[in-house]
């Protein structure tokens, strides 16, 4: 069996889900195509990777003039204006992710967050690994103040094989007259991700097997289009998409990887969307959809990525209602002055950026402090060489030119819960993760400290590190053993496993602030420790 009865919310929102699709009337009608057959255009409109950013942000990438994106005021009055193109056919599904990314949010621990996110008014949302951050107590709470539909099939109770309070396995919503299943996926890989004492009772089933299981309950209960929401990233859901060619999958709106897909990515049947993250893109998919002799058929699918730029709108006066008096408390703590950036300073995911590589020093030199004041940081015998590497992804955001205040610093490193860790390792499992890592497009690239590499993208997987040498110029040497400092969710992956006097040492956040406070004034010049070739 593979999951039992829904918690008492997950029930309610599966009864509110059929007493809508009983409601006469609800929707817009089927029109009439030109040979005769109804016919009906279902507009999804999706966001993922929200990390709580409450304000806009500087994207150089931006296809505007304007360089400001995002926000959760602006997203909303977007939000809005796409919906009054197409109100009574148009769903609204966010990927997770919600609240652990800003100052704001984090005070409030995400309940803040999720009050402005409840006027947006989603249709469905899943959760993501970021939801679990500050235990599953918060998450509640989080839920509670965002009074939306949480649909998450495989995240359930270890003792009862129900699914997560206030959630449930997947909901029925009729739009434009067409009755639609959303079913969620949680990433399965939530353990590499959220320390074990986050996770007692939780278990997260394998995606294929819980879509694989929950599709004929959904067809059962009236599902003529199924979309899934996921929370699994872009390369399983490519892998998803394959397994299940041919089940009749319209859509999977995705999340976990923040990647862009301008016009989606079409497997088979199957269109994958996602947009990026931190509140930056709107993601807008049009279904024209026909009723044939088997049931509705997508006859065709057009995905786009449509940008939050600040300059073109207006804020939503709800939702900023809302966060005022939240804004109060965090304009005291935020405004005090940490340093002054020359320039802006750069973050990035696929790249060793200047941002990226301050994180990566500051915990090597903590590392490094701590060797030197305490006797036995090393086990008995020869001290072996103390080297990095860290997850690109821990920075969020970049330091704007000007006076770095505590909010900016807040904004570039957001994440409370990260620990650094050292670990006795061999040089094999140090390339392995740095091999790994380079999956995707580099999206979670490792970003090293007293260490480089070059990589060739165009080699095969395993195939990409075609140089990795030390600090002081030797090669890594596969069989030897070192010492490495890394972030905690880091030295859970699974090149890993065999790590020997695991250690945690504490937080990341404070030793990012205090190296920026350190190196202040600021330039946006980074060395070369990583080469792409």
């Amino acid at each position: 069996m593979m999951v039992g009865r829904p918690m008492r919310r997950g029930v309610l929102w599966l009864l509110v889900g059929a007493l809508l699709l009983l409601a006469s009337g609800a929707g817009v009608r089927a029109q009439e195509g030109k040979n005769g057959e109804r016919q009906v255009q279902l507009t999804v409109l999706h966001v993922n990777d929200l990390h709580g950013q409450v304000d806009p942000s500087l994207d150089p990438a931006s296809p505007s003039a304007d360089k400001r994106l995002g926000g959760i005021a602006y997203l909303a009055s977007l939000i809005a204006r796409e919906r009054a193109q197409n109100p009574k056919a148009t769903l609204l599904l966010n990927g997770g992710d919600l609240a652990e990314g800003s100052m704001l949010s984090y005070l409030s621990r995400g309940v803040a967050y999720c009050r402005a996110l409840e006027a947006l008014k989603f249709d469905a949302l899943t959760l993501g690994n970021h939801d679990l951050a500050w235990g599953q107590e918060a998450l509640k709470g989080m839920l509670e103040a965002l009074q939306s539909p949480v649909v998450s099939a495989n995240l359930v109770r270890l003792s009862s094989g129900t699914p997560f309070p206030y959630t449930a396995p997947y909901r029925l919503v009729e739009a434009g007259g067409v009755k639609v299943g959303i079913l969620g996926l949680e990433t399965p890989d939530l353990a590499h991700f959220i320390a074990s004492s986050k996770l007692r009772d939780l278990s997260v089933r394998a995606a294929q097997e819980t879509v694989a299981w929950y599709l004929p309950l959904l067809r059962q209960a009236g599902a003529q289009v199924i979309i899934i929401l996921s929370h699994i990233g872009y390369e399983n859901d490519l892998a998803l998409a394959e397994s299940l060619a041919g089940e009749g999958i319209a859509l999977i709106v995705g999340a976990h990887s923040h990647t862009l897909l301008p016009q989606g990515e079409r497997v088979g049947e199957t269109l994958i969307v996602q947009a990026g993250y931190a509140s930056k893109y709107l993601g807008r998919v049009d279904l024209d959809l026909r009723e044939e002799a088997g049931g509705w058929k997508v006859h065709s699918a057009q995905a786009k990525l449509l940008p939050v730029v600040c300059s073109q709108l207006e804020p939503d006066h709800k939702v900023e209602e809302i966060l005022a008096p939240y804004r109060k408390e965090a304009k005291r703590l935020g405004d005090e002055i940490w340093g002054h950036a020359q320039e802006d300073i750069l973050f990035a995911h696929r790249e060793a950026a200047k941002l990226n590589q301050i994180h990566a020093d500051s915990i090597l030199e903590a590392a490094r402090n701590l060797r030197r004041q305490q006797e036995g940081f090393d086990p008995p015998g020869e001290e072996a060489p103390l080297f990095g590497i860290c997850n690109s992804r821990t920075l969020r955001a970049n330091l704007p030119r000007g006076p770095i205040h505590y909010r900016d610093l807040y904004a570039a490193l957001p994440f409370t819960e990260e620990n650094y860790v050292t670990m006795r390792v061999k040089g094999s499992m140090v390339l392995a993760e740095i091999e790994d890592d380079l999956r995707d497009k580099a999206t979670e690239l490792a970003v090293p400290c007293g260490l480089s590499y070059k990589y060739d993208p165009s080699r095969p997987p395993g195939q990409r590190v075609v140089e990795i040498k030390l600090a002081d110029g030797q090669p890594l040497d596969l069989e030897r053993e070192y010492v490495i400092v890394t972030n905690e969710t880091m030295s859970r992956k699974p090149a890993f496993a065999a790590a020997q006097d695991k250690r945690v040492l504490g937080p990341v956040q404070p030793l990012f602030f205090q190296k920026v406070r350190q190196l202040s004034p600021l330039d946006n010049r980074a060395d070369a420790r990583v080469v792409k070739i």
